[in-house]
C-alpha cells in the first residue's frame, strides 16, 4: 500500500476519539452474540439432564460429533468479513458494492452447499462411526437419532452464518444479536415441545432436540436475510447484484482458499482440547471433572475479549482496504488497551472469588481442590490468551488468514501437547505434575503463539 493512498483524516487527534465509540458498538452487540450462542447448546444439555441420564448421554454424544463440524463451517464462512470489510474501505466510501454482492453470494452458496455436505456425512456416517468408536449399544439408537435431524439443520447454520458475517461487516451487528436471542429463547419452546409432544407436534424423545436445532436454524438463517432487507447498507446487495454475482469455479475457489485457514485454525483449537479432554479422562473422573469445569470458565471469560476483536476486525479489514494505515494502528491500540485491562480485571476477580465460581459448579471437596489448582493456571494465563486472541484476528482483518492457522498449529500440536504429555506423566523434566502438567504445556504454547503472531503482525504492518 503507497503513504498516496492514506487517509490524511485517520491520523488527526480527533481519530482515537471517533474509533474508540465505533469499536465499542461494534463490540457489544458481537459479545451478546456469542454468549446467546454458548446458551443454545446450555440450554440442550440442562435440558436433557433434567431427562434422565440416557437422554443426556445421547445428546452430549451427538453434540461431541457436530460441534466439530459447525466450527469448520463457521470458520469457512467467517472470511467474509475481512474480505467485505476490505472491499468495502473506509468507512466515508461506498465501497466496490459488486464486489460486495459477489462475495455475499459466495458466501450464501458455500454455507449452503457445505452445510449440505457436512449434513449428509452426518446423516449417514452417525452411526457406523459411533459402532467403529465403540460407544455404548444403548447410547448408539438415540445419538443417532438425534443427529439424523441436526444433519438437516447444518445447511441452515451454514445460511444463518452467511448472512451474519455479511451483516457485521456492515457493521449491522445489533441485528444479529436480536435474532440470535430470540433463536435461544424459540430453541427452550421448541426442545419442550419435540421431545413430549406439545403443541400439536409428535412426541420425538431425544430426538426432539434435534428437530428444535433444524427450526431455529433455518428460522434464524431466514429471518437474517429478511431483517437485512430493513438495513440500508446491505439492501443494495440484494436483486440484481446477487443474481449476476460471479459463481465460476475459479472464484468460488478463491473464496474457499480464504476461508479454509480459518476453518482448520478454529478446528484445530477444538481438536487440541478434545486431545486433552482424552488424556485427563485416562487419569479418572475427578480430572477431567476438574479440567471441564476450568476449561468452562477460561471460555466464559474469554467471550468478552473475543468479541472485542472480532468488532477490531471489521474495523481494520476497512481501514486496510481504504489505505488507512493511521486508524490501523489505532484500532490495535485500543483494542490491545481494553483487552489487556479486562483480562487483568477478570483475572483479579476470578483469583479472589474462585471458590465461589467453582462452588456453582461441584460441591466435591476433591474436584473443588483440583479446579482451584487449575483456576491460578487461568488466572496467569488469561492475559496472554487474550492477546494471542487479538493477534489472530488482526491478522486476519489485514487479509492473513493462513499465518495465525500455522502459527498456531506449531504452538499447540509442537508445544503445548508434547509439553503437556511430559509434564504430566513423566518426570523428565520435573516430578510428573499430574492435569496442571496440561495446563502449564497449554499455557507455553500461548506464549510462543503470541510472540510468533506479534512478529508476523508487525511484519505485515511494515509490508
Amino acid at each position: 500500500m503507497t503513504e498516496a493512498t492514506v487517509s490524511p483524516v485517520a491520523g488527526s487527534a480527533s481519530g482515537p476519539a471517533r474509533i474508540l465509540p465505533s469499536l465499542l458498538l461494534l463490540s457489544a452487540p458481537i459479545v451478546v452474540s456469542q454468549f446467546a450462542q454458548m446458551a443454545s447448546g446450555v440450554v440442550d444439555v440442562v435440558m436433557a439432564g433434567n431427562l434422565g441420564v440416557q437422554t443426556l448421554g445421547a445428546v452430549a454424544t451427538g453434540a461431541a460429533v457436530w460441534t466439530p463440524m459447525m466450527i469448520f463451517l463457521l470458520g469457512l464462512l467467517y472470511g467474509l468479513t475481512p474480505a467485505i470489510g476490505q472491499r468495502l474501505g473506509d468507512s466515508g466510501s461506498e465501497g466496490d458494492v459488486a464486489g460486495v454482492a459477489g462475495l455475499a453470494a459466495r458466501g450464501l452458496v458455500v454455507g449452503l452447499a457445505g452445510g449440505t455436505v457436512l449434513g449428509s456425512a452426518l446423516f449417514w456416517g452417525s452411526a457406523p462411526l459411533f459402532q467403529l468408536a465403540g460407544v455404548a449399544p444403548d447410547l448408539i439408537p438415540d445419538a443417532t437419532a438425534y443427529l439424523r435431524w441436526v444433519a438437516f439443520a447444518l445447511p441452515g447454520m451454514g445460511l444463518f452464518l452467511a448472512a451474519r458475517f455479511v451483516l457485521e461487516a456492515h457493521r449491522a451487528p445489533a441485528v444479529v444479536t436480536l435474532i440470535t436471542v430470540m433463536g435461544v429463547a424459540a430453541k427452550i419452546a421448541l426442545n419442550d415441545a419435540f421431545v413430549h409432544g406439545h403443541m400439536g407436534l409428535p412426541a420425538l424423545g431425544s430426538a426432539g432436540f434435534g428437530a428444535a436445532t433444524v427450526a431455529v436454524f433455518w428460522g434464524m438463517g431466514g429471518a437474517l436475510l429478511a431483517v437485512s432487507l430493513l438495513v440500508r447498507a446491505v439492501r443494495p446487495l440484494w436483486g440484481h447484484r446477487l443474481r449476476t454475482a460471479d459463481l465460476s469455479p475459479a472464484e468460488m475457489g478463491r473464496f474457499i482458499l480464504f476461508g479454509l485457514p480459518i476453518a482448520l485454525n478454529f478446528l484445530s483449537d477444538y481438536l487440541v482440547m478434545a486431545v486433552v479432554a482424552v488424556f485427563m479422562a485416562t487419569i479418572g473422573a475427578v480430572a477431567i471433572g476438574a479440567h471441564q469445569i476450568a476449561f468452562n470458565i477460561l471460555m466464559i471469560l474469554l467471550m468478552t475479549p473475543t468479541g472485542l476483536s472480532m468488532a477490531a476486525t471489521i474495523l481494520i479489514s476497512r481501514a486496510a482496504g481504504g489505505g488507512d494505515r493511521a486508524r490501523l494502528g489505532v484500532v490495535m491500540g485500543w483494542t490491545l488497551g481494553l483487552g489487556v485491562g479486562l483480562s487483568v480485571l477478570l483475572a483479579a476477580l476470578l483469583a479472589a472469588f474462585d471458590g465461589e465460581v467453582t462452588g456453582l459448579y461441584t460441591q466435591d471437596a476433591i474436584v473443588v481442590g483440583l479446579t482451584l489448582d487449575l483456576l491460578w493456571v487461568v488466572v496467569v494465563v488469561l492475559t496472554i490468551d487474550v492477546l494471542a486472541i487479538a493477534l489472530g484476528f488482526f491478522l486476519r482483518g489485514l487479509g492473513d488468514p493462513g499465518s495465525p492457522f500455522l502459527v498456531l498449529l506449531v504452538a499447540h500440536w509442537l508445544v503445548s501437547l508434547p509439553l503437556g504429555y511430559v509434564l504430566c506423566f513423566t518426570d523428565w523434566i520435573v516430578a510428573p505434575q499430574g492435569p496442571l502438567g496440561w495446563w502449564y504445556g497449554l499455557s507455553a504454547g500461548l506464549v510462543v503463539a503470541c510472540v510468533l503472531l506479534a512478529l508476523r503482525l508487525g511484519q505485515r504492518l511494515k509490508g
